[in-house]
């Protein structure tokens, strides 16, 4: 059975959200339950730009004592441990797991008390191929071709006012810039752009080359 990595699901995270827009905050304490030492890891992922909490999780290992004078992977690592199994929780609260992989075969049959009788459940549904995004990212990794999505209908084709900006002489081009940074349209323009967005565009080429030296 496919196990999906809490390394895989890291890297399927960061593809979608980088780090400069949402951040993993870990921590671990410490404490007993009776007689037994254990470490508590815990992860949230916070928007940066606002500080507000997306997720957040818990994992929990017997604390055993480290080796005296020992570093590194001679030591215990049960923090470590800790904080990568919150990790591998917080990431599949956002979606990055498999529900074909070990992780969503783990509701075990209660055996503590006769089964009652229940109508058998319908078989679920097959899921689409590349639907799940650490499946994906597998599949990237892997270096597996990935089909093309399919492009969306409501998006304008921005390839010609690319090579109408492209055309412009220097001046033009100046003015084109600061009028689609005042737009808050990116550059390079996107191979498709929004209904609106290609209006704003038609009349930002419009205004840079009137403006232009060459158009007098």
């Amino acid at each position: 059975m496919d196990i999906i990595r809490v390394a895989d699901k890291l890297k399927a995270f960061r593809q979608d959200f980088p780090a400069v827009d949402y951040g993993l905050i870990q921590s671990f304490t410490e404490d007993h339950v009776g007689d037994v030492a254990r470490v508590t890891g815990s992860c949230r992922v916070v928007d940066l730009h606002t500080g507000a909490v997306l997720a957040e999780a818990h994992g929990t290992r017997a604390l055993r004592p480290p080796v005296p004078g020992a570093q590194g992977s001679k030591d215990t690592r049960d923090p470590d441990r800790a904080m990568t199994q919150a990790l591998g929780r917080v990431l599949g609260l956002l979606g990055y797991a498999d529900a074909e992989s070990i992780e969503g075969d783990t509701d075990l049959p209660d055996h503590t008390a006769p089964a009652a009788a229940a109508p058998p459940r319908p078989p679920a549904p097959p899921r689409p191929r590349g639907e799940n995004p650490a499946t994906q990212a597998k599949k990237v990794l892997n270096g597996e071709a990935m089909p093309e999505p399919e492009p969306d209908p409501d998006l304008v084709d921005a390839s010609p006012f690319r090579d109408a900006l492209n055309g412009l002489d220097s001046y033009g081009k100046g003015t084109a810039k600061s009028m689609l940074d005042k737009a808050g349209i990116p550059v390079p323009i996107p191979a498709r752009v929004a209904p609106e967005t290609a209006e704003l565009l038609r009349q930002i080429l419009a205004q840079a080359d009137a403006a232009s030296p060459q158009a007098s």
